[in-house]
């Protein structure tokens, strides 16, 4: 049941990775690029602060010392993924910008689960996972082409 609510949980991210570029497009048009990306930096740091306010027991468990620049790349990502979707969202269409998103995420994922990245467990690329990704990718291609 748990894996159950943790697959709907990231169909919800994915609804709300296509709307965030919906909306940063939409702003970034009507107002500019950099505001779009300080109110969005903003409102993710308030509520990070909340969720570690409302979730913490004990403070903060981060140590100086076990403090290391690969802490900062997940929001170097997001920070990037805002920035491109809000750019290309208005400039090629969700459905173009998701394609080729979902291109890379796929590949990228197949990959790190391969190698079993950063301690996840290793999971050998398949035969059937490769096709799995290219129906993926043509049935997002179709979709695509079909909306042209």
């Amino acid at each position: 049941m748990v894996k159950l609510f943790i697959a709907f949980l990231t169909l919800l991210a994915g609804v709300a990775s296509s709307t965030q570029g919906l909306f940063n497009g939409y702003w970034k048009d009507k107002l500019d690029l950099k505001t779009v990306l300080l109110a969005n930096s903003l409102v993710v740091l308030s509520l990070v602060i909340i969720f570690y306010i409302i979730t913490s027991k004990n403070g903060i468990k981060l140590s100086v010392e076990k403090l290391d620049a690969s802490l900062l790349v997940g929001g170097a990502c997001g920070f990037f993924i805002i920035l491109v979707f809000a750019i290309s969202f208005p400039s090629i269409g969700a459905l173009a910008t998701s394609f080729l998103f979902i291109i890379a995420f796929l590949s990228a994922s197949l990959f790190y689960d391969h190698i079993g990245a950063l301690n996840l467990t290793p999971r050998v690329i398949t035969t059937e996972k490769v096709i799995g990704v290219v129906f993926v990718i043509v049935g997002s291609f179709l979709s695509l082409r079909s909306s042209v």
